[in-house]
C-alpha cells in the first residue's frame, strides 16, 4: 500500500502534468486555430487575422453584413478598382441580421481613420430583428488593435479556450469545412478578410439554387439601417447599401422576387436618403448563372463585377461631394 506521502506526490505530479499539457493545447490551438470567443466562428477568425495580419491605422473602408458580404465584396478587388478605397476590411459574418449588423459596425472605432462604411445586403437579411447576445464590443476592440492590458488580454484567452474539448472539435474541423474555397462555410481569406467563392456549379446546392426567398422584411430591420446612416454621418463617413443581385433567372420567374427587391429599395432610400447615405443598386448588371454560387451568393467571377461596380458608385458618389 502506497504511503500517503508518497500518494500525495502521485498525485499532484499527474494534476500538474494534466495542467500542463492543457496549457500547451491551449497555446497550440490559439496559434493555429480562431479560438471561440464568440459564438460565430467567422468573427472570431476575424478578430484574429485582424490582430495579427492588419495595420488597423491604414483602414479606411469597413465592409459589413452577413455572408452576402464576406463573399459578394472582396476588399482586395475594391483596393484596385477604386480611386479612394485604399485599405478594406471585410467584418461580416455569417448569417447576420440588421440588427446584427448594426452590432457589427459598434467595431468601426477599432480603425481610426475610417471613411466609410459599406452594408452588403439582400432582403433575405432582414426578416428577424435578431440580435447577438454578450456583444463585448470594448473588448473586441481593444483585442484587434492591441489595447487589452495583459491581464484583460489574458481572461479573452482563458474564457474562450475554457472548453477544450469544444476548440479540438473545432481544430478537427477547421480544414474540412473553413479552409476550402468551394464550400459555403469557406473562410479562406484575401488580405481584408474577404471570402471570394470558387462554386460554379448548381449541383449539390439544393434549394438554395431554385427556391426563392419571401420577401417578408422587419421594420425594425430598415431602422437599424437608417441607424447606422445616421452614425456614419455623425463621426463625417460616407455610408452605402450594396444591395446585391438576385439571381436573374429568379428575379424574371417569380414576382415576389422582384416585389422584394424592389420594396428594399423603397424602403432602405427613406431610411438612409436624411443622412445622405447612398443605395447601390446591383440587380441590373450583366451577370448570368456563371457567377452564381447559390440565388444570392455571387462566386469570385460575379463578384469581381460586382466589387468593380461598388467601387465606380463611391468613386462617382465622392466625387460629387
Amino acid at each position: 500500500m502506497l504511503k500517503t506521502k508518497t500518494y500525495l506526490k502521485i498525485l499532484f505530479g499527474t494534476l500538474a502534468l494534466l495542467f500542463a499539457l492543457a496549457i500547451g493545447y491551449a497555446y497550440y490551438f490559439i496559434e493555429h486555430y480562431p479560438p471561440p470567443f464568440t459564438n460565430r466562428i467567422s468573427l472570431d477568425a476575424k478578430l484574429k487575422y485582424i490582430r495579427n495580419k492588419i495595420d488597423v491605422n491604414k483602414v479606411d473602408t469597413f465592409i459589413v453584413g452577413s455572408s452576402i458580404g464576406l463573399n459578394n465584396v472582396i476588399g482586395s478587388i475594391l483596393e484596385k478598382e477604386s480611386k479612394v478605397v485604399n485599405h478594406a476590411v471585410n467584418l461580416s459574418v455569417y448569417e447576420a441580421t440588421t440588427l446584427e449588423a448594426e452590432q457589427l459596425i459598434k467595431l468601426t472605432k477599432t480603425f481610426p481613420n475610417l471613411k466609410r462604411i459599406i452594408y452588403s445586403a439582400q432582403y433575405s437579411d432582414l426578416p428577424h430583428p435578431w440580435r447577438y447576445e454578450n456583444f463585448d464590443a470594448k473588448t473586441y476592440i481593444g483585442f484587434m488593435n492591441h489595447t487589452l492590458s495583459w491581464w484583460r488580454l489574458l481572461k479573452f484567452y482563458f474564457k474562450a479556450c475554457n472548453n477544450l474539448l469544444f476548440c479540438y472539435e473545432r481544430s478537427q474541423k477547421w480544414k474540412r469545412e473553413h479552409m476550402q474555397p468551394d464550400k459555403f462555410t469557406s473562410l479562406l481569406f484575401d488580405h481584408t478578410c474577404s471570402v471570394p467563392l470558387k462554386i460554379y456549379k448548381q449541383r449539390g446546392v439544393g434549394g438554395r439554387w431554385y427556391l426563392p426567398h419571401p420577401p417578408i422584411m422587419h421594420g425594425e430591420s430598415f431602422r437599424a439601417i437608417a441607424r447606422m446612416a445616421k452614425e456614419a454621418q455623425k463621426r463625417g463617413m460616407h455610408f452605402y447599401v450594396a444591395h446585391q443581385p438576385y439571381r436573374p433567372e429568379l428575379y424574371k420567374k417569380h414576382k415576389s422576387v422582384r416585389d422584394g427587391v424592389a420594396y428594399f429599395d423603397e424602403k432602405v432610400t427613406k431610411a438612409i436618403s436624411e443622412y445622405n447615405g447612398t443605395l447601390i443598386k446591383l440587380q441590373n448588371l450583366p451577370l448570368n448563372n456563371s457567377h452564381f454560387a447559390d440565388r444570392t451568393h455571387l462566386n469570385d467571377r460575379g463578384s469581381a463585377i460586382g466589387t468593380k461596380a461598388i467601387a465606380q458608385a463611391i468613386d462617382t458618389t465622392e466625387k460629387e461631394k
